[in-house]
C-alpha cells in the first residue's frame, strides 16, 4: 500500500515554512506523494477550515521545483469552478517540469455559496464536471489540433503543446463519497478518491461499480485524517495507538482501498513531522 501526505496548505496557522518543511519531510521519510487541497472563494458560512488556503496549482508548481522523486497531487480540485483548458495547460506544464510526477483528483464541490461567489451555476456542476474531464483527457492525448463541441465547453483546432510527460496525462481520480461520484469515477476516471469514515460504506459503494472494473487499472485511494491518541471520531477516522490505526487501515484495505493519503492533524510543525515518522516506521510496514 502506498501512503501520501496531505500538506497543511489550509487553516489560519499555515504559512510557507509549514508547507515547505512538511513537504520536504515527507520526501525524506519516503512517502509516495504529497497533496494540496483546493477551494477558491468560500463564503464565511462555509470557510472553516479552508477559507485561508494556498492555491493548489501554483503551490504544486512551486513544490515541483524543490522536490525530487515524490509524486505531486491535488485532493481534490473543484474542476467545475475552473476552465478545463486552463487546468489542462497548467497541469501539463507541471507534469513536464516535474518529470511526470503529477496526479489529479477532481470533484464537483459542495459549497453552493462558493459557486455563487465565482459566478457559476451550482445546479449543473455534475454535468460540467463530466464534460471537463473529457476535455482534459482529449487535450492531454492530442497529437493534432483538438476540437471539442460540448454543452458547456467549445473549441476548434486548438493547438495544445507541450503535452504532459506522462502519456495521456496525469492519472485522474474522481473524488466524492456518493453513488454518483463512484459511478462517475468508474466511467471516466483512473481511480476513485473518497473521504469515507467507515469501511462498510466503501464496500457498499464499490459494489455498485464492480462490473466496470474487470481487467482495469483502477485505484481506490482514500483521504483520511490521523491523530495519535484521542480525537473526535466524527472528524478523525484514524486515531489511537499505532496498533489501533493498523487495524483500522486493514479494515479499509479489506473493503477495497488500494492506497491512502493522510492528513496529520497535529497542529505543531515538529509534532506533525514526529507523527509522520512514527507512521512510516511503525505502521506503513505492516500494510505492505
Amino acid at each position: 500500500m502506498k501512503f501520501g501526505v496531505v500538506l497543511p496548505t489550509f487553516g489560519m496557522s499555515t504559512d510557507r515554512e509549514t508547507v515547505l518543511e512538511t513537504a520536504l519531510a515527507a520526501m525524506e521519510l519516503g512517502y509516495d506523494s504529497i497533496w494540496c487541497s483546493d477551494h477558491l472563494a468560500l463564503p464565511l458560512a462555509d470557510a472553516e477550515p479552508f477559507g485561508s488556503i494556498f492555491e493548489p496549482l501554483s503551490t504544486l508548481a512551486y513544490l515541483a521545483g524543490i522536490t525530487r522523486g515524490i509524486k505531486l497531487g491535488i485532493s481534490s480540485l473543484v474542476l467545475p469552478q475552473r476552465n478545463p483548458v486552463e487546468v489542462a495547460r497548467q497541469l501539463a506544464a507541471i507534469d513536464l517540469l516535474s518529470e511526470g510526477r503529477t496526479i489529479l483528483a477532481a470533484g464537483i464541490g459542495w459549497s453552493r455559496g462558493e459557486y455563487t461567489n465565482l459566478g457559476y451555476d451550482y445546479g449543473n456542476r455534475a454535468e460540467r464536471m463530466e464534460e471537463a474531464v473529457r476535455v482534459l483527457k482529449l487535450l492531454w492525448s492530442s497529437r493534432t489540433p483538438a476540437t471539442f463541441h460540448g454543452k458547456y465547453y467549445h473549441f476548434d483546432e486548438l493547438v495544445f503543446a507541450p503535452l504532459p510527460l506522462q502519456f495521456g496525462g496525469p492519472k485522474l481520480w474522481i473524488g466524492g463519497n456518493s453513488e454518483a461520484a463512484v459511478q462517475r469515477a468508474a466511467r471516466l476516471g483512473d481511480g476513485w478518491h473518497p473521504t469515507l469514515s467507515n469501511p462498510q460504506e466503501m464496500i457498499k459503494l464499490l459494489a455498485k461499480i464492480c462490473h466496470f472494473l474487470e481487467d482495469r487499472d483502477f485505484t481506490v485511494c482514500q483521504r483520511l485524517s490521523l491523530a495519535f491518541g484521542p480525537a473526535d471520531p466524527e472528524k478523525v477516522p484514524l486515531q489511537g495507538s499505532p496498533e489501533q490505526i493498523i487495524r483500522r487501515l486493514r479494515a479499509f484495505q479489506g473493503a477495497g482501498m488500494d492506497d491512502c493519503i493522510l492528513y496529520f492533524t497535529n497542529e505543531s510543525l515538529a509534532g506533525r513531522i514526529d507523527d509522520m515518522h512514527l507512521f512510516i516506521t511503525q505502521i506503513a510496514p505492516e500494510l505492505e
